[in-house]
């Protein structure tokens, strides 16, 4: 049982480096509000931090995910890919990206 206690330090000291990530940055700036999944109430997606530590900039992707969330951070070299990428998306998709999903016809259902 010893190994128990040694196991839960570790996985403490764990999450107190995760968490020093985020707690040692700085906001820069924040996206507005906006509802994902139809989440209310809505909020940032992106926050822009400035880590004082080694005073580097990341950028933080806010992803709902259950009853909670998920922080994504990216340089700003991965960032501006996925920008890119977005666009790109966007370009080749149109307007047909933004439409919700339609369903499925079922198995016998004529389809139009």
């Amino acid at each position: 049982m010893a190994g128990d206690w040694s196991d839960l330090t570790k996985r403490v000291a764990r999450g107190l480096q995760e968490v020093r990530k985020t707690t040692g940055s700085e906001l820069i700036a924040e996206s507005q509000p906006v509802a994902l999944s139809g989440r209310v109430p809505a909020g940032p997606v992106i926050q822009l931090r400035r880590r004082r530590a080694q005073d580097t900039h990341r950028f933080v992707l806010i992803l709902p995910f259950g009853e909670g969330e998920v922080r994504v951070e990216l340089d700003p070299q991965d960032y501006a890919a996925l920008t890119r990428e977005m666009v790109r998306f966007w370009n080749e998709q149109g307007q047909a990206a933004s439409r919700p999903p339609q369903p499925l016809p079922a198995d016998g259902e004529a389809q139009d």
